[in-house]
């Protein structure tokens, strides 16, 4: 009897533990103290230690409940391991739980869980490894498997095989003389894309080995090259644009440094991940120098050709000038050479008629004087009336021969004082020269002289020779 009350005392101790920790159902039968047998159901469920692993943004997370944290560190030092957090969540740890080999499976499977799996999770609950999330391809989902198949402990595999799209890939080559792009892209747009970047900027491009495949995927590349085209293909003496594994590389020569930095600021501003290896073109920068340098010699040629025309113009503008005024010098030579002989006939007539009208004014004047005398009252400059009458006949000549000047020279013999006789013969003169002028002769033409009895025609030693020294003389004069 004592063993029969021993026997259900601790079947409900048990029943009450098992109640407790919440276990799968466990049955136990207890020896009868009689034939009948009295069995208990103890759930079992609340034994066995459960736990979730889920992938997030920022990492990996652990919930669940442990026996220890131990089985914690254990799994969070694995993921250390690969590189990575594993954050502790809302955990829990209890002695009495029980691990069936669920750990040991988790570490194995977790360096290939964490290197392949997109939104991934792997829980272990109800004695069930379930592992879930994204992988890209098929291997990496049988490579799941055959980790889960090689343990005991039960599993399902959940993983989805999403197959990753691969980019497009494509080459620009480009040089002064043309440009080549070659690739593989989604459909046409894109390569009509790139060839309407090159249109803008005027320079051609070729298209060879062009391929286009619908399950390959622009993951930004075709947007950038648009950008930088123009810059590239501008200031780029040889280069090439190319875009491999979602990466686009720009390499080559730039015109100069600041072609190279904006190149650098153009590829700084992007969102897809890109290298630069631009250099910059020295002989292209020696070029422009060589052909500045030409340009600048060639202006300065130009400019000291344009100096020696304007030198040699106006030297024969100078010479010119100078043989027009020379020409000009002599024809006004010329044509005073010809005034001036024309002048110079004209003199010679005039001298000519002069002398002629002189000369017959001259022989008038003889005859006159031949004839008859110009005389005067006795020792006086009065006229007689024959002397006058003389003069008046001698106007008349005068006035017929305007041209011609005379000298009135007064002469006496040598009688009387010679002072006297001096001042008579002046004062003869001075008296037919008044009567000239005032018969209408220009007193310009007559010049007064009275000699005295200076100028004898013949010795004073007879009267008749005195009679001839006494006189007044006309003579034909220069004006």
């Amino acid at each position: 009897m004592k063993k029969i009350w021993l026997l259900l005392l601790l079947l409900l101790i048990l029943i009450f533990f098992c109640t407790l920790q919440k276990m799968d159902k466990l049955t136990l039968t207890a020896p009868a103290a009689t034939k009948t047998a009295t069995v208990v159901t103890i759930p079992l469920e609340a034994h066995i230690i459960e736990y979730v692993i889920q992938q997030t943004p920022k990492g990996y997370r652990l919930s669940g409940n442990f026996r220890n944290t131990i089985q914690q560190n254990e799994l969070s030092a694995l993921f250390d391991a690969q590189n990575t957090k594993l954050n502790i969540g809302n955990t829990s740890t209890n002695e009495a739980l029980l691990e069936k080999g669920s750990i040991s499976l988790t570490k194995k499977i977790i360096p290939h869980f964490v290197k392949e799996y997109k939104n991934g999770k792997i829980r272990y609950s109800n004695e069930v490894l379930i592992v879930e999330g994204e992988v890209n391809s098929y291997e990496a989902k049988h490579q799941m498997q055959k980790l889960l198949a090689a343990s005991p402990i039960a599993s399902k595999n959940n993983t989805k095989v999403v197959l990753e799209k691969k980019p497009i890939d494509f080459v620009i080559s480009h040089t002064e003389q043309r440009n080549i792009l070659s690739g593989h892209f989604t459909d046409k747009t894109q390569e009509n894309a790139l060839q309407a970047a090159f249109k803008r900027t005027n320079a051609p491009v070729t298209a060879s080995a062009l391929s286009e495949d619908a399950k390959l995927l622009d993951f930004g590349g075709i947007g950038l090259t648009e950008k930088i085209l123009p810059h590239f293909a501008q200031n780029y003496t040889e280069g090439e644009i190319s875009y491999r594994d979602k990466v686009l590389t720009v390499k080559g020569k730039a015109k100069n440094e600041a072609a190279m930095r904006e190149m650098e600021k153009l590829l700084g501003s992007a969102n897809i991940p890109t290298k630069n290896f631009t250099s910059i073109d020295k002989e292209y920068l020696q070029r422009i120098a060589d052909a500045q340098k030409a340009r600048e010699e060639a202006k300065l040629a130009q400019e000291n050709r344009r100096l020696t025309e304007e030198k040699e113009t106006l030297e024969r503008k100078s010479a010119e000038q100078a043989r027009l005024e020379e020409e000009k010098k002599r024809v006004e030579a010329e044509k005073e050479r010809r005034v001036q002989e024309e002048q110079a006939q004209l003199a010679r007539e005039e001298a000519a008629q002069k002398a002629a009208q002189e000369q017959e004014a001259k022989a008038n004047i003889l005859q006159l004087l031949q004839v008859e005398n110009i005389e005067f009252n006795t020792a006086k400059s009065t006229l007689t009336s024959r002397g006058r009458a003389t003069v008046d006949k001698l106007a008349s000549i005068l006035k017929k021969y305007p041209e011609v000047h005379i000298e009135i020279a007064g002469h006496t013999d040598s009688d009387g004082d010679e002072a006297f006789n001096q001042k008579l013969s002046q004062a003869r003169v001075d008296t037919v020269k008044k009567e000239l002028v005032s018969q209408g002769v220009s007193p310009q033409r007559l010049r007064a002289k009275g000699y005295g009895e200076s100028k004898p025609l013949v010795p004073n030693t007879t009267d008749e020779n005195k009679q001839k020294n006494r006189r007044v003389e006309i003579n034909i004069i220069g004006e």
